[in-house]
């Protein structure tokens, strides 16, 4: 029966092994939030929290921050919430999920105050198990989701999927995407004819190629490209689709095209001067000019225009829109 009191000591061996390897981990863990909370503040922000701890002996890292209260005197931009969590298996910890609670409060320069509440807000980073750890996906998912203000507007999504993907064919390029279901606009959108103050459509399939990869250095990566492969947004009874490629040219500014298609246009005049966008008397022109362009397009139920960036310039359609920008 030695064999029998081997396994008996090995098992209960790796057992102590894995409990200390844990401990280390689980205090490692603490220390280093502790020391970025440190960091922001000899950064001049506000970086405080009530607690720190770690849990999920022994299979799990369940980091949880109380009371977090992040902001940035000089922009006026703030954060805070009663607590966040940030998990990841022992066995994987480069796989993290990060979940945010029902009500989170944002604080931005011009002074208003914006309560974020939700029924369920989460996110998954995976990074690849290297030691630079350079992310391969991550994904952002909530519902139930209302932005409130303190200046009297609110916004409400009933739904929605943000994700982004390393292309496993083509170097430090992420496939980026964006699903949202049922927007609500602000109450002043109620009453816009033909459009209402509900966006049912938002969808969103792109990538952009980078200098080098995401990962635990936090270097700035630069842009070197990017393709809309779609964009859709439905707003009553306009549609917009758009699709097309940017990248820098030999000055960094972005060269390229975007071809968009607008159907629904004829609403959109009204709308303009109910928002305040445009004067009254300035409506009866916007018209002609849409109607215009929708003659010029192969369609004239829909306004076909492309967004051209060439040798330092915008332009839409033939309307000049100054200088190109330059591409981080």
């Amino acid at each position: 029966m030695r064999w029998v009191r081997f396994l008996i000591w090995l098992v209960l061996g790796l057992g102590v092994l894995w409990g200390g390897y844990w401990f280390v981990g689980a205090r490692a863990l603490e220390r280093a939030t502790q020391a970025a909370f440190e960091d922001q503040r000899a950064a001049g922000l506000v970086a405080d929290n009530s607690a720190i701890s770690v849990a999920g002996f022994a299979d799990r890292f369940d980091l949880t921050i109380s009371d977090p209260h992040l902001a940035d005197p000089v922009s006026g931009w703030g954060w805070q919430a009663p607590f966040v969590q940030i998990l990841a298996m022992t066995w994987k910890p480069w796989h993290v999920i990060l979940a945010l609670p029902p009500t989170q409060a944002i604080q931005s320069p011009d002074g208003q105050n914006v309560t974020l509440t939700s029924s369920r807000l989460m996110a998954s980073v995976m990074m690849q198990p290297t030691p630079a750890l350079p992310l391969k996906r991550a994904v952002v998912e909530g519902e139930g989701l209302t932005l409130s203000s303190s200046q009297g507007w609110r916004i409400g999504v009933d739904k929605g999927v943000l994700a982004a993907e390393l292309s496993p064919t083509q170097a430090n390029t992420l496939r980026l995407g964006a699903d949202v279901g049922v927007l609500t606009l602000p109450q002043a959108y109620a009453n816009l004819k033909d459009l209402g103050p509900v966006l049912t459509a938002l969808h969103l399939d792109a990538s952009v190629t980078l200098s080098q990869p995401i990962d635990s250095s936090l270097s700035d990566p630069h842009l070197l490209g990017v393709s809309l492969t779609q964009f859709h947004i439905t707003w009553g009874a306009v549609d917009l689709t758009a699709t097309g490629e940017i990248k820098p040219d030999a000055k960094g500014l972005a060269s390229g095209q975007i071809d968009l298609h607008l159907t629904g246009w004829q609403s959109l005049p009204a709308a303009a001067v109910a928002l305040g966008l445009v004067p009254p008397a300035n409506e009866v022109s916007l018209q002609r000019g849409l109607e215009f362009l929708a003659k010029a397009s192969s369609d004239p139920k829909v306004i076909s225009l492309t967004l051209k960036l060439t040798e330092g310039q915008m332009t839409l359609g033939f309307i000049p829109l100054g200088p190109a920008p330059l591409m981080p």
